[in-house]
């Protein structure tokens, strides 16, 4: 009966107080009832206790209880409709049991349920052995065979593992009546229809293509050689695009499962989650890898490229039946060609997938958006019932599944809890205390061990129980969140297409759902949210006001529900009830028993941050430094969760997207000022050698005597009598700064030549014998001509172009900034060049010998 506002913001059923009831515990069973323990596990875990299924069917086939076998079977097939494997167990057992009746009626239900290589090659065994050739003289059985090849074929005939069943259609061909290459009509049949076969196989990724392809150009050469290898060359594209095919496909379909019983999807972390992850991407790659069109047939061969790619979501929902989000995109894939048959094959995965999966919020979602599309609005009464059943309808299927589940994981933890006491309640007994005290009555630290241990066990019992309740805790909120979210787009979809609701007819509206909701239980307090803005943004109705206030009563301390009612407060100007709402519900928060002062601390951030801000933008002075300095008392501690004045004063005014701490004005172009780079500010701080102009060949060589500020430090040109270094040439290993006598010092010939200036050139700038006289006492020049480091350039040393004191090498040539300085540094030298070089006196030599006068006197010629 519908449900009015009224009675829904006002009435007594409180969500968090109602609880299911729990499940009597199961009655244990005899050691040697292994049928009743087997169905009690059965009973608890249908769907993930596949060993407890396959060890009853084994069972009952080991005691000859056949009847009770295939009812097992039976019930299995319920729960795993689709398992290929499944039904050829079960197929195989009638075969062997020659029960062939039996094996026709589970053929016609696994057929059309499971693209199945394995159970598709079974069917053909069956007819084979139903419709023996021996005596076939009208060849009607041979027809007959035809025909469930050419079926079989065109169900999973593109099945990578198909190559088996290729090859024995053409070896069925082979056997047929005729003779290839004869004359006759009957020959030319047989050979054409090798062809086609050969043709077919010879273009699909199939696990005998190599094979096939070597009998096929063996049938073509053996009938005639030209005209064979016509056919083989029309034949080689295909053939080796389906080669490459081949090599790429089984890089996906050798590492997928796609036989066995399908699993359960583990939880995130847990054992079995990364394979399930893995195998449901390779999944997904196989799909994309079919839609790239790798067998280019999506130009030549549309419907075959879209069948293909079915053929993949067929066989990944089979085998993957516990994966929503496979069925979800291959209903979707479905949905997209936009054709009638493909939207109601997108329609059959959807119901498959919500029949496998009934829990699934997300295939329920996406049934209803199918549904509600393809309602048509009206105001007639009875019109809006029928489209009220027809959204209700996958609603409520997912709604009983997750009640039951939730009613399900109640019971696994009043089964987990009473199995911790009974293991607790069969350990061995501790002393007591009578005992001990006639053991020792005084001994005090025997009766205070005896204490310590009971109290130890105790304990114990309860930290294991704690433990698995906190566990099964978290599960029932999870389910209780899925519920109250399917709820909530319940009561949304309802509004979409019937309104509001009118409680005193039969046209049901959102109110009626808010209020099935409440009386169903197991709510979070997103449902009274929900309810209530939508009262109030779609039709202004004061009731949302009340059922917030009813929300308040149920959820007191929860601060996601409070922000929302504060800010609907704050929407319609109700400022006071708003402060009054946040006192309240911090004061209830803090008064909380079952957590620490962190976790209430943590639970009030949002509420003061959002009242905070509230009150800095439109609230008075006074309100604003008593709610910052209860926030600094709160939330400034060492321990607690940093938030600082500044960071108050700062939030007051916010405006989205712009954070006035963060901000840097430029006060002065100073300040922008790019960063050098490190060779840069590497260069800057080391003293720049002194670049001189090359204004003649006389002074491009270096003059003996002459002191040079080096990349590596001063020197004295031609005072070493190694062979001259060139200053730019920083590459090679650098020149020796100081170093040991020289093993020449002794030749006295050198050391004259040097001082003498017979070395260099006669340009070359010479130190007087007074100022090496000089040097030489200063210590700045060592006997091996090179400088050492108390040497200061211009100090004590007379050059010939330049006054006394001037610095070397200063006679026209001045210093270049220093980012020029590392440019040229950078820049690669002529060595570095290895491309076609010019030799300057072969082109010299080349203008030198052009003669003019001949080219003017043929241009003078008529």
């Amino acid at each position: 009966m519908p449900v009015s506002v009224a009675e829904s913001a006002a009435g007594s059923v409180q969500p968090q107080a109602q609880q299911l009831g729990t499940v009597p515990p199961v009655p244990s069973r005899l050691p040697h009832d292994k049928v009743g323990q087997l169905e009690d596990r059965i009973q608890q875990d249908p769907r993930a206790d596949t060993d407890a299924w396959l060890s009853l069917i084994a069972h009952y086939r080991e005691k000859g209880q056949l009847d009770q076998a295939r009812k097992t079977y039976e019930r299995l097939l319920e729960v795993f409709p689709d398992t290929a494997s499944l039904w050829y167990d079960y197929a195989k057992m009638e075969w062997d049991l020659n029960e062939l009746n039996r094996l026709e009626q589970i053929l016609s239900k696994s057929l059309q349920r499971s693209p199945s290589v394995k159970m598709w090659s079974f069917y053909l065994d069956y007819l084979r052995r139903r419709n023996p050739l021996t005596n076939d003289v009208n060849n009607e059985k041979r027809n007959v065979l035809t025909q469930a090849f050419e079926v079989v074929l065109d169900r999973v005939g593109i099945d990578p593992d198909a190559g088996p069943l290729w090859h024995d259609y053409i070896d069925f061909i082979k056997n047929g009546p005729g003779v290839v290459g004869a004359p006759g009509w009957q020959n030319a049949q047989k050979m054409d229809m090798l062809r086609a076969a050969y043709g077919k196989a010879c273009a699909l990724p199939q696990s005998e293509l190599v094979r096939l392809w070597k009998e096929y150009d063996n049938f073509e050469l053996g009938i005639n050689k030209a005209t064979g290898r016509k056919f083989l060359q029309e034949k080689s594209p295909a053939y080796m695009t389906a080669k490459t095919a081949k090599t790429q496909l089984d890089q996906i379909v050798d590492i997928l499962r796609r036989d066995g019983l399908p699993t359960l999807q583990p939880h995130f972390g847990c054992e079995g989650r990364k394979e399930w992850d893995h195998q449901v991407s390779l999944w997904k790659r196989w799909v994309a890898w079919e839609t790239e069109d790798p067998l280019v047939l999506k130009d030549e061969d549309f419907e075959a490229y879209r069948k293909r790619i079915k053929f993949v979501w067929q066989q990944a929902t089979c085998v993957m039946r516990f994966c929503p989000e496979l069925y979800f995109e291959a209903a979707q894939w479905c949905f997209d060609q936009a054709t009638e048959q493909y939207t109601q094959e997108g329609d059959a995965f959807l119901d498959a997938g919500i029949v496998a999966n009934p829990e699934s919020v997300l295939l329920a979602l996406r049934k209803v958006d199918r549904i509600e599309s393809g309602l048509t609005s009206s105001e007639d009464d009875e019109a809006a019932e029928s489209n009220g059943k027809q959204l209700d309808a996958p609603f409520e299927k997912c709604h009983k599944a997750l009640y039951d589940l939730q009613a399900a994981v109640i019971a696994r933890r009043e089964r987990g809890v009473a199995k911790v006491r009974e293991h607790f309640a069969n350990l061995p007994p501790d002393e007591t205390n009578d005992q001990v005290n006639e053991e020792d009555d005084d001994d005090d630290s025997d009766d205070h061990s005896d204490k310590v241990k009971k109290l130890s066990r105790e304990e114990h019992l309860q930290e294991q129980i704690k433990n698995l309740m906190s566990e099964y805790e978290m599960q029932i909120d999870t389910l209780k969140r899925t519920i109250s979210y399917l709820w909530v787009c319940k009561m949304q979809a309802f509004r979409r297409v019937l309104g509001q609701g009118n409680p005193k007819t039969s046209r049901p509206g959102f109110r009626t759902i808010f209020g099935t909701a409440r009386r169903r239980g197991q709510l979070t307090s997103d449902v009274y949210i929900a309810s209530a803005l939508i009262e109030y943004h779609c039709y202004k109705d004061p009731s949302s006001t009340r059922i917030f206030e009813r929300g308040l009563k149920l959820f007191p301390a929860d601060e996601v529900f409070t922000l929302e009612y504060i800010k609907h407060l704050i929407s319609i100007n109700d400022v006071v009830n708003a402060r009054a709402v946040f006192e309240t519900t911090v004061t209830k928060i803090m008064g909380l028993q079952n957590l620490n002062e962190l976790k209430k601390k943590s639970k009030c951030l949002s509420l003061f941050q959002y009242m905070h801000g509230f009150e800095g933008k439109y609230g008075d002075l006074a309100q604003i430094h008593r709610l910052e300095k209860r926030m600094k008392e709160m939330y400034d501690g060492p321990n607690d969760i940093a938030q600082g004045d500044m960071s108050r004063l700062a939030t007051r005014g916010a405006i989205p997207g712009f954070d006035v701490r963060t901000v840097e004005l430029v006060i002065s172009p100073v300040q922008t000022r790019p960063k050098a780079s490190a060779a840069a500010s590497l260069i800057a701080q080391q003293p720049l050698a002194q670049i001189r102009r090359e204004g003649s060949t006389a002074t491009n060589s270096p003059r003996v005597g002459e002191i040079k500020l080096g990349p590596h430090g001063p020197y004295l040109v031609g005072a070493s009598p190694k062979r001259a270094l060139d200053d730019s040439d920083t590459d090679n290993t650098p020149r020796k700064f100081m170093r040991a006598e020289s093993p020449l010092k002794g030749t006295p010939t050198m050391r004259i030549a040097t001082l003498s200036g017979n070395l260099g050139t006669p340009n070359s700038i010479k130190p007087s014998a007074a100022a090496t006289a000089a040097a030489a006492a200063a210590g700045t020049i060592g006997s091996g001509g090179f400088m050492t480091k108390t040497f200061v350039p211009g100090v004590g040393l007379q050059t010939t172009g330049g006054p006394q004191g001037a610095a070397p090498g200063t006679g026209g040539a001045q210093p270049l900034p220093p980012f020029v300085q590392w440019a040229l540094s950078i820049i690669p030298g002529a060595r570095d060049y290895h491309a076609t070089h010019f030799d300057a006196s072969k082109i010299l030599g080349l203008v030198r010998d052009v003669d003019l006068s001949r080219a003017s006197m043929r241009q003078r010629a008529p």
